[in-house]
């Protein structure tokens, strides 16, 4: 079985898109010279820009412009020019059916959600496994299960120039804090937040650095944009430094590989930096680490497994209380970071480093 050209397609969030990136890499590996195009939602290209087994990214906006009639139908002519001789449809809709049929493609696979939780393990398949099922057909096992996340040069030129503005010494330890997220359920309260920053601003060696989505990702959050929400958590310490809003998505991706910690819920930036393996301290509720939490050795994940709702993987709170988020405190997530910081500073050092659980 020999493939030309293959046709990705995932609509979603940033997260979405880059779990799907070791199924598209198996791929590319397995069918030598392969070309592969991905369709990805509106203002999302920069999630695999860069990416060099990708011959296009192709942004779709399936709720704005791109659904009227006078630009899909064009959009899907010109999936049929493309000879596309494979489909791997990983979001399935009326739409990407659509695109799926007018590609012509002889060999289509879609993507079938399985979430029951597994015998052998007590789990639930994670989000890169389920994916990289659906290629299995083809004679493609997904052995390496690293997200992609290209951070280009110029990005980095940028940040490390923002940095040393602001006075960021190259050997301080840099400790990035997101506080939004897309999903009520998946948000730590603002206040703790800023207690946390507090804290570590307070460190010398420390630079503390809050940020917040570009407005193609932005999320609402307590009556706030995350610009705003940024910018409440940066008035905990005047030594916080706020790049809410500043950072294009390759900008943020170049800070969180500078970054020796990042401190965050579960939503699309922990992705980026599990991809970049910035240590990560991730606050989980209703999200299942399981399912969607980063796959890093050097990651910890905060999640109270005692009540018996969680993780319940939900968008709103049956109980109405949000206590899973609730009962992460304030001194377990500064214990956590301490931890992460510490081991992310040492390494950098070239110390011996002990084991973190």
């Amino acid at each position: 079985m020999t493939f030309r050209r293959a046709l990705f397609i995932r609509f979603g969030g940033l997260g979405d898109i880059l779990l799907a990136t070791p199924t598209v890499r198996a791929v590319a590996q397995a069918f030598s010279g392969i070309e592969v195009d991905f369709v990805v939602g509106g203002g999302m290209a920069d999630a695999l820009a860069g990416n060099a087994l990708l011959r296009r990214v192709l942004c779709f906006d399936k709720r704005g412009v791109d659904s009227r009639l006078d630009h899909f139908l064009p959009f899907l002519r010109d999936l049929r020019r493309q000879r596309y001789d494979l489909v791997v449809n990983l979001h399935p809709s009326a739409k990407s059916f659509l695109m799926a049929r007018a590609s012509r493609a002889s060999t289509v696979l879609t993507f079938q959600k399985r979430m029951e939780v597994r015998p052998d393990t007590g789990r639930v398949a994670h989000a890169v496994d389920d994916f990289a099922k659906e290629v299995r057909p083809l004679g493609v096992e997904v052995t390496d299960r690293r997200l992609d996340f290209v951070v280009p040069e110029g990005a980095r030129r940028r940040v490390d120039g923002l940095l040393a503005e602001y006075g960021v010494a190259p050997e301080a330890s840099v400790l990035v804090i997101n506080p939004a997220a897309s999903r009520p359920l998946n948000r730590w309260p603002l206040e703790r937040f800023q207690s946390v920053a507090a804290h570590f601003a307070g460190r010398p060696g420390v630079a503390v650095i809050v940020t917040g989505a570009p407005p193609a990702f932005r999320t609402v959050m307590d009556g706030l944009d995350e610009v705003a929400l940024a910018g409440e958590v940066a008035r905990a310490d005047s030594r916080i430094l706020n790049l809410a809003g500043r950072l294009t998505v390759k900008e943020f991706g170049a800070l969180l590989a500078r970054a020796d910690s990042l401190l965050t819920c579960d939503t699309g930036p922990m992705h980026i930096g599990a991809a970049l393996e910035t240590p990560l301290i991730v606050l989980s509720g209703a999200a299942d680490p399981d399912r969607t939490g980063p796959l890093t050795d050097n990651s910890t994940v905060l999640i109270d497994r005692t009540l018996p709702c969680v993780p319940c993987r939900d968008r709103l709170c049956a109980r109405g209380d949000m206590m899973c988020m609730q009962n992460l405190t304030v001194p377990a997530v500064i214990a956590a970071t301490e931890q992460r910081l510490a081991h992310a500073r040492r390494s950098r050092l070239g110390y011996a480093l002990p084991v973190i659980a």
